[in-house]
């Protein structure tokens, strides 16, 4: 694949293109549904930044936690431009945004509905990056499926180079893109406070408990045979069954 993609002959990484293209994305869907969130322009792209700032925030303090040893050993340039984790970010982003709803006494759930269709949107996008990478490989296949990475700057160990690999990224991508059409499809409608959110929640913790079967790389040790992720897919379930069953108020 193409960890960097150049441009005038400059090398971009491409994990942090696609990464930018989808904030690029969810900011442009905030901008043009923010009247269905009740906040005018500047209200909500301050809570657009401070949810970035905690997603960012979450996303290294989760990889570090995971991954202490990868991170220790790397490149100052390394630390930075790679190792965040998805999870880490998505709670991350929650927390920093619950505090600024609470500063200006705003309603927490129809936030979370509003947030959870350009989440999907620009984790779609995003993890095209990670495919590009090399991070969040899958297990070595030999089927139609299958893709190989020959790119020595490739996040893959050299040791998978040229084998067959389960494109798991493009997988979720896929996945994810279509778990955005389904919550934008029902968001436009009538609903439920809350119901949107754990949609999402539902639908992003059954698809990343599946794929989570078909992934190669070092997620860090689990418990009674799942891994970390698929433990936290497990309690996003949960909440989202929570979310699902809670009466309007």
């Amino acid at each position: 694949m193409h960890p960097f993609i150049y441009i005038f002959g400059f090398p971009i990484p491409s994990y942090g293109l696609m990464t930018a293209l989808a904030y690029g994305a969810g900011l442009y869907y905030c901008y043009k549904q923010q009247a269905k969130l009740g906040l005018d322009k500047d209200k909500i792209f301050d809570l657009i930044f401070w949810i970035i700032i905690g997603a960012l925030v979450g996303g290294k303090l989760f990889f570090i936690w995971f991954n202490f040893d990868t991170f220790a050993s790397s490149s100052l340039v390394e630390k930075i431009r790679y190792g965040f984790v998805f999870y880490g970010g998505l709670i991350g982003g929650f927390i920093a945004g619950f505090f600024w709803l609470k500063k200006y006494k705003k309603p927490l759930l129809p936030a979370l509905d509003f947030f959870a269709v350009p989440l999907a949107l620009g984790h779609a996008i995003g993890r095209i990056g990670c495919f590009l990478a090399g991070c969040c490989y899958g297990k070595i296949s030999h089927n139609f499926l299958a893709v190989k990475y020959t790119d020595p700057q490739s996040l893959v160990p050299e040791h998978l180079h040229n084998v067959g690999l389960y494109p798991v990224q493009l997988m979720e991508s896929f996945a994810v893109l279509i778990l955005f059409f389904v919550l934008y499809y029902f968001y436009q409608r009538p609903h439920k406070k809350g119901v949107i959110f754990a949609g999402y929640l539902l639908g992003y913790g059954l698809i990343r408990f599946v794929l989570e079967y078909l992934r190669f790389d070092d997620r860090g040790a689990g418990l009674f045979g799942f891994s970390p992720s698929q433990i936290i897919a497990i309690i996003l379930i949960i909440i989202s069954v929570f979310l699902f069953k809670r009466k309007e108020k």
